[in-house]
């Protein structure tokens, strides 16, 4: 047979290499690169359209494949010779592809300088599903609290904001069920329901990943919500190596994303997601949702409190609070004041606590000490730092100064 036009190109959409022969119908595609044992390994599918071929849609096979091992390529040469029942040299093309493949993989992305990368565009990055509440569009964020925080419910709840603005979003679900969601999706809707691309996963994020790569690619998804990620993790949350190998995995999805995760019962469990600290490393912000204690016989409506815990693009978001009303045939969320919450208020920060206090008009330090329970060298550092910003001192008819809000300097 005559020599044919070979043409080998990375894939960058699944992150492997092609070897094509177009004149013969040909074509070697490897995928899923990963080294074992130092060897390097990767999926193989070859697919020959020539005369004879014995292969469903032509295709000869699809098998891992060892591209450090002059065996295998002699081996499965010899397969692919007999599936084809062509002219081809099989064995020849294998070591060709095992070259290049090889040769790319030590080569890799060339050094650039830093200054000549491309700055990010913040505003094009943040994507404000509520006021307060700021998600990532080329990172990931991380929703964790209790079982029963509704969790879930707050990650349905945020995809149906980014959908009404206009993004294309998928739910990728590893615990629930899509007609569970869907009745969700409705109570929070109604019938004009937006489009969100449902996804179940029974695997985990790193062998599911091919999958959710391709459904990105051909809905043309902007945002996806993996829900949760104790089921999707490859092994035990509290290895490093299994948080490690699920945000490589993410990194190939290639788009922004939200996971929901649990925490612990322990005195910090509201500090990190549950599991290896490289949870909370990996995400570039954090959230903590804690439900509110009920202090009333109304089981329909519960009180929810989001607290950011880490901010990696910016400062740490101020505590928002959530009222979300189960009604008989509609879900809905309402913003809330935490303050209002005694529990949920003990988890906000001095400065939002002593803002709720100073609404009904400025107070001495030491009155401000006292309503809240806190130190009055602690009132005193929460001042200085938000003089100016949140607070105003303003003088008293006895000569004490009072503590008042920036913008309610008129009150006495």
């Amino acid at each position: 047979m005559t020599e044919l036009e070979r043409d080998f190109r990375p894939l960058p959409s699944v992150d492997g290499y092609m070897l094509e022969l177009a004149t013969a119908g040909t074509t070697l595609r490897v995928e899923r690169l990963r080294r074992e044992r130092g060897e390097l390994i990767g999926e193989l599918t070859v697919s020959c359209a020539l005369p004879g071929t014995r292969s469903p849609n032509g295709i000869l096979s699809v098998a891992d494949f060892n591209l450090s091992s002059a065996r295998a390529r002699t081996d499965r040469g010899k397969l692919l010779a007999e599936r084809s029942q062509a002219p081809m040299d099989w064995a020849g093309l294998l070591e060709e592809l095992c070259q290049y493949v090889i040769a790319a993989e030590r080569t890799g992305q060339p050094a650039i300088l830093l200054r000549d990368v491309p700055r990010p565009n913040v505003e094009d990055d943040d994507l404000e599903v509520d006021v307060g509440i700021r998600l990532l569009r080329r990172h990931p964020v991380t929703l964790f609290g209790d079982g029963g925080d509704a969790k879930s419910y707050i990650g349905l709840y945020w995809s149906t904001r980014l959908a009404d603005a206009g993004l294309r979003v998928g739910y990728a679900d590893w615990e629930f069920a899509g007609e569970d969601h869907r009745d969700r999706l409705e109570r929070l809707c109604g019938p004009d329901m937006p489009d969100l691309w449902y996804i179940r996963c029974e695997r985990p994020l790193v062998a599911e990943v091919d999958r959710l790569r391709r459904i990105v690619r051909e809905e043309r998804l902007d945002y996806l919500v993996c829900d949760s990620v104790a089921f999707a993790s490859d092994g035990p949350p509290e290895a490093a190596e299994v948080a490690g190998a699920y945000f490589r995995a993410l990194r190939r999805i290639g788009v922004g994303s939200l996971h929901v995760a649990h925490t612990t019962k322990s005195a910090d469990g509201d500090a990190k997601p549950f599991g290896s600290t490289f949870w909370h490393n990996g995400s570039r912000s954090t959230w903590y949702i804690k439900r509110g204690e009920s202090t009333s016989s109304d089981r329909s409506r519960l009180t929810l409190g989001l607290f950011n815990r880490k901010s990696n693009v910016g400062p740490l978001a101020p505590a928002i609070g959530y009222a979300v009303t189960f009604g008989p045939e509609r879900t809905t969320f309402a913003r809330v004041d935490l303050a209002d919450t005694p529990d949920l208020a003990e988890r906000l920060p001095v400065w939002q606590r002593m803002a709720h206090l100073l609404r009904g008009g400025s107070l001495t330090m030491a009155a401000v000490a006292s309503e809240l329970g806190v130190p009055v060298d602690t009132i005193a550092k929460t001042t200085r730092r938000g003089e100016g910003k949140v607070f105003v001192r303003v003088p008293g008819a006895d000569g004490v100064y009072r503590i008042g809000l920036l913008d309610s300097r008129n009150v006495a």
